[in-house]
């Protein structure tokens, strides 16, 4: 079971901050997700070969062509924001000291 000090000190590292419903809620949700993982490790798996992917897949990837592209203005139009020939997004990192 997960305790709500293994919750709060998740969220810290993830820099979430978490209210006391959210906290109770996590507790409930992760111990769940565990309980089942605990119950997918007692099934007895001995007699099934292993696979690497369900269904046979191919990867054929297509080759690099050089092509038009559209000029740096029109592209810049698709934005909210534009600065010095670049879109201008919200910060989303703070700097550390």
């Amino acid at each position: 079971m997960i305790d709500r000090r293994e919750v709060i000190r998740m969220a810290r590292l993830a820099r979430l901050e978490l209210s006391e419903m959210e906290i109770d809620q996590y507790q409930k949700d992760l111990t769940s997700f565990l309980t089942s993982g605990k119950k997918l490790q007692q099934v007895d798996v001995s007699r099934v070969e292993g696979t690497s992917h369900a269904v046979s897949v191919a990867h054929e990837l297509r080759k690099d062509e050089v092509g038009k592209s559209l000029p740096q203005e029109a592209v810049l139009l698709g934005g909210p924001q534009v600065q010095d020939g670049f879109f201008r997004v919200p910060r989303i990192v703070e700097a550390q000291e």
